[in-house]
């Protein structure tokens, strides 16, 4: 399956074009098929949703909080020349934190009209209705589906596309291109090999895919690949979820899995390896995704998480996870594929909006540098420009575009996976706030809507949670604490503090929280913005170990004894043990 690129998880539907807004998914053969199918028949192999609190009172008024919800989201974007606010968390986790989204999110609707927000007024869905028009193109576990692709597929182009995820010269390995070289950065020849991502422009110069299938691709997919002024998308890199190629730094970490499954091939055990590439490649595969999840549950989880909570919820396991799953069982008491949490996808792990930097320390050529960097900062739309999908895609210095990323544009990832420091202190993400970089209040990538929604990200968040009829989060905590789970609540004063506190009462929000604004406030009053706090690490905390250990393949449920897999059980290229972003970079040959 691959998937279109864009900023957010799900689909977006407008009026005048109810199939697809690019902003979502775009399963281009599952659900079409290259027809123009337009609903999504029921498949055990993916995912659904449900809601932790299902039986908790309706969100707000209807529509006549939609405007309310607007005001506060313009209040949430930071006025030009604020300072930044240093969550001191590492930036790669941003992203880590995109791409775990991505592999187990990939929203669709069977019912157009489930998901509209961009109208004037938006009233809550019910929450049956809601589930039942949703559908998870993806299974729903952890299982890099991003890197390996997923789910059926159709006709004859998603077929080759899908092989080629595939190296051929080892077919146990996964294509990689090189870098575009450029005087800025004069990278010797085998150092620019394998560092940028497979693209469409590498696949019709090996003949692995021919420029007649592609036009003649049923629209939309054929958008995908083809310009409105007729000429190819030539930088379109090809990738299970091509939603990872929409900014540099996701793009990147993606980038850096790949590099380490084939890292990982090499160190194929002899008794495998006589089995055959098939044999090798499941065993490559099977090492690189536990080394994801552990990493995503021991590095990911402590970094953005309240300590005590997160202690808590390991301790006791996936409290509310499991209750849902129960819900969601199959008549005959089978589990159910993996749901997901409508509070998590539609609010809680959303968090991560907010510790987007206007602009990052990158590299040599654009940050901190012994010599004269072209620009002290590279501002974060200016990432965007380098990745398959801009309308300008990978612009040379000197004029012009490059087949593949520029070699200046290549990341340090020494600037983005270390802990911060106080000596510079903007080597982190931004604090979990509720100030948003103003970047996110007009999206480059995304079209604007009929009514300014689409590309102002906290206007889209909050229309989207009231849409679902996510409960406030106060009614959460309230049904938490029915669960036997007391979590401190915040006060109508500390929620009306500060810059949106005007908004926050006109709206009467200070009693009734979209959940969204309360995960941010709640970071923002009690952890200084550095860290979640008790209700947003219990929302993403329970969901993610959820995910983990109701996968009978995942690291948690492999091991021997008492005890799960640990990166010191598996494989270790170039002796390197993967157990931080650190030493998985280095393993996979990105980090100097």
């Amino acid at each position: 399956m691959f998937l279109l690129p864009g900023h957010g998880t799900a689909a977006v539907h407008h009026e005048r074009r109810p199939l697809y807004h690019k902003e979502g998914v775009f399963p281009d053969a599952s659900a079409f098929g290259f027809s123009e199918a337009r609903q999504f028949p029921p498949d055990p192999t993916l995912g659904g949703f449900g809601y932790l609190f299902p039986d908790a009172p309706d969100a707000g008024r209807g529509e006549e909080d939609t405007h309310a919800l607007d005001a506060l989201s313009d209040a949430m974007l930071r006025a030009p020349g604020d300072p930044d606010d240093n969550a001191f968390i590492a930036p790669v986790f941003t992203f880590f934190g995109q791409f775990i989204d991505h592999d187990i999110t990939a929203i669709g609707d069977r019912d157009a009209a489930v998901s509209v927000i961009d109208t004037d007024r938006v009233a809550p869905i019910d929450r049956g209705a809601a589930t039942h028009g949703l559908r998870n193109l993806r299974s729903g576990a952890l299982t890099l589906e991003c890197i390996y692709g997923g789910g059926p597929m159709a006709g004859d182009v998603a077929r080759r596309l899908h092989e080629a995820l595939r190296s051929t010269e080892d077919p146990a390995k996964l294509a990689l291109g090189d870098v575009t070289p450029d005087s800025a950065a004069a990278l010797p020849p085998d150092e620019r090999a394998g560092r940028d991502l497979l693209r469409l422009g590498d696949l019709i110069a090996a003949g692995r895919i021919c420029e007649s299938d592609l036009r003649a691709l049923p629209a939309p997919m054929r958008d995908l690949f083809v310009r409105p002024d007729g000429q190819l998308r030539l930088q379109r890199a090809i990738l299970g979820d091509m939603r990872n190629d929409a900014n540099l730094p996701l793009a990147q970490f993606h980038l850096a899995i790949v590099r380490l499954h084939n890292r990982i091939v090499d160190c194929v055990p002899e008794d495998v390896a006589r089995r055959g590439d098939a044999a090798r490649f499941a065993w490559a595969r099977r090492m690189t995704t536990w080394h994801i999840q552990w990493l995503a549950l021991y590095c990911f989880l402590p970094a953005i998480c309240d300590q005590d909570t997160l202690g808590d919820i390991l301790i006791s396991g996936p409290l509310l996870y499991r209750d849902m799953v129960r819900r969601h069982a199959a008549p005959d008491g089978r589990p159910a594929q993996l749901p997901l949490p409508m509070e998590f996808s539609f609010a809680a792990f959303r968090f991560g909006h907010t510790t987007l930097r206007d602009r990052y320390d990158w590299n040599a050529q654009f940050g901190r540098s012994a010599g004269q960097p072209i620009m002290a900062r590279a501002p974060f739309n200016m990432l965007f420009a380098f990745t398959g999908g801009a309308d300008d895609p990978m612009p040379r210095c000197s004029g012009g575009n490059a087949p593949s990323l520029p070699a200046h544009l290549l990341i340090d990832w020494g600037r983005f996976v270390h802990q911060p420091s106080a000596a510079m202190p903007d080597r982190s993400a931004r604090k979990i706030d509720t100030h948003l970089a103003l970047p996110l209040r007009e999206l480059a990538h995304e079209e604007a809507g009929d009514h300014s929604v689409l590309r102002h990200l906290a206007r889209r968040n909050l229309r989207r949670g009231h849409r679902m009829n996510l409960a406030c989060a106060q009614e959460c905590l309230a049904a938490m604490a029915a669960r036997g789970i007391e979590l401190p609540a915040l006060t109508p004063a500390q929620l009306a503090s500060g810059e949106t506190g005007a908004e926050i009462r006109a709206g009467g929000f200070d009693r009734a929280t979209p959940l969204w604004f309360y995960v941010l406030k709640e970071a923002e009053v009690l952890q200084d913005g550095r860290r979640l706090g008790p209700l947003g690490t219990w929302l993403v905390a329970d969901t993610i170990l959820g995910l983990i250990t109701h996968d009978p393949h995942s690291f948690w449920n492999t091991g021997t004894g008492n005890g799960s897999w640990h990166p010191r059980d598996g494989v270790r290229p170039d002796g390197i043990e993967i157990t931080s972003m650190a030493s998985m970079m280095e393993a996979a040959g990105v980090l100097a």
